[in-house]
């Protein structure tokens, strides 16, 4: 296999892992409060070749999912719930979005 191919192969399986299901995950219910699973996606990978005396060709990589935050939706209003002790530009602007929606809604 050409490290063209190959590269082509890794880079399509890695497309079907990491699509967007992976980042915000499937909702889940309860009660009266949906929860929305959200993860931070990291993926490397490396190709390599040698095309000496005998042709070869290899490849690396990896892909990690961590779980960062749960999107909450309760009685109307959502905010963010964090798992990591700093909240990231994400966190800060699902936070402004109740803030938002009101601005919005007094401008109508």
């Amino acid at each position: 296999m050409s490290i063209d191919n190959l590269a082509s192969v890794i880079l399509e399986k890695l497309r079907g892992i990491a699509q967007t299901d992976t980042v915000i995950g499937k909702p889940i219910v309860v009660d009266n409060t949906t929860l929305i699973p959200v993860s931070k996606v990291s993926v490397g990978f490396g190709l390599g070749s040698n095309t000496g005396k005998s042709e070869s060709t290899g490849s690396g990589g990896g892909l990690s999912v961590e779980p960062i935050a749960f999107i909450v939706v309760s009685d109307g209003n959502a905010r963010l719930m964090s798992l990591t002790r700093e909240k990231d530009v994400f966190g800060k602007a699902i936070d402004m979005v109740p803030e938002i929606l009101s601005l919005l809604k007094k401008d109508k």
